[in-house]
């Protein structure tokens, strides 16, 4: 039997756990708890809480994706300009260890108006902690890190050094039942008495099954001695089984709007929308004295999945722009893509090939091998203990 004290402790740690501090609520006395509940106002704030959270679970919704994401469908998966590169490009990815992960990945490049041309990257990973190096040939040293917390909570980091200087990011996001935060600073300083640097917040929060509303914040100051500034930015993304609408909105004036519709199971069709209303990103025509106009640009593009896990994607713009690329796997752990971008307007033509290349140990080509002749029951055992 419980006594009305183990009782009380349960229920805060609940509110707790629902805010995403569950290890915290774990590691708080009793009657530490016992005080922050009986605590006059902090207890009808809890109490408020523990009936909105009710009303909530009862809805239904699902934790959203994050406001930075609301277009990633558009700009990620369908438009080919992520995927389009300048001259030769060779990945050579090597696979050391399962469990924890361990990779050993070179990257070499020519042709592509760069001066770095190699790469060496390392990652190591477990269900908890994420790990990764790299280091080019002109010593800029680049690291990500990220820790889970708890199941709510992710912490992460990246740091970038060369001879111009260093860059850190600290970032945190919570994933809540019906809502997700991010919240983030760069270069953060102290050292001048006042605070330098960067600090963002977005959030997002489901509405409905469908609709999942957000908003984003950012704050710098880039030395002591220097005003500080803020933006902000508002965005609403609208999802059904068959397409997606979203729309971000600056408080500069930039508005970006975005839509996928799935036309078939392999068939996807995406129109993107970048609008200044303010007509302040024209540099060139405020310097020359002439007033702000309102602009945009449009892409629309498709992309097309095929039975041999081939994949082309492709794009014209309002400014008479095209671009495409291919994705085709020349054997099982071999991918090619190639990629061209013409420009009608300066007449000008990108082209770029790229080759990745997986490879394994034998120890985890075994590995792999056992875990697909293996039964379910049996490769989930093994991934949870596998022999050392």
């Amino acid at each position: 039997m419980e006594t009305p004290e183990e009782l009380r402790t349960e229920q805060i740690q609940d509110s707790l756990i629902k805010l995403g501090l569950g290890n915290l609520s774990k590691a708080l006395p009793s009657s530490t708890t016992d005080k922050i509940r009986t605590t006059p106002g902090i207890s009808h704030v809890l109490s408020f809480y523990d009936r909105l959270a009710a009303r909530r679970a009862a809805s239904g919704l699902t934790t959203p994706v994050k406001f930075e994401d609301f277009t990633k469908e558009v700009e990620k998966d369908v438009l080919p300009t992520l995927y389009m590169a300048q001259g030769l490009r060779a990945d050579i990815n090597q696979t050391l260890n399962i469990k924890p992960m361990f990779n050993v990945m070179q990257s070499f490049a020519v042709g592509n108006g760069r001066d770095s041309n190699y790469n060496f990257t390392t990652i190591w990973g477990t269900d908890r902690h994420f790990l990764r190096g790299g280091l080019d040939n002109e010593l800029n040293v680049n690291a990500h890190g990220a820790t889970r917390i708890s199941d709510s909570i992710i912490s992460r980091f990246q740091a970038h050094a060369s001879d111009k200087g260093a860059q850190v990011v600290l970032e945190t996001d919570v994933a809540g039942p019906d809502f997700f935060l991010n919240l983030r600073t760069m270069n953060p300083s102290f050292l001048d008495s006042k605070f330098s640097g960067i600090l963002g917040l977005n959030f997002s929060q489901s509405i409905t099954k469908r609709l999942t509303l957000g908003l984003g914040g950012t704050w710098q100051r880039q030395q002591a001695e220097y005003p500080a500034s803020a933006g902000f930015e508002l965005g609403a993304r609208y999802a059904t089984d068959t397409y997606i609408g979203s729309g971000i909105l600056t408080a500069q004036g930039m508005a970006t709007l975005g839509f996928t519709q799935k036309l078939t199971d392999r068939v996807q069709a995406a129109v993107s929308t970048q609008l200044d209303l303010t007509g302040m990103s024209n540099m060139a025509a405020l310097m020359a004295g002439e007033p702000p106009t309102p602009s945009g640009t449009t892409v629309a593009g498709v992309k097309v999945d095929f039975p041999d896990q081939s994949t082309i994607r492709a794009q014209i713009d309002s400014t008479g722009k095209l671009g495409f690329a291919v994705d085709r796997f020349l054997a099982p752990t071999v991918k090619m893509t190639i990629s061209s971008e013409l420009d009608q307007v300066k007449s000008s033509c990108k082209i770029g090939l790229g080759l990745q290349i997986e490879s394994q140990s034998q120890s985890v080509a075994d590995t792999m091998m056992k875990l697909q002749t293996a039964d379910r029951e049996e490769a989930r055992k093994f991934m949870a203990d596998p022999p050392q």
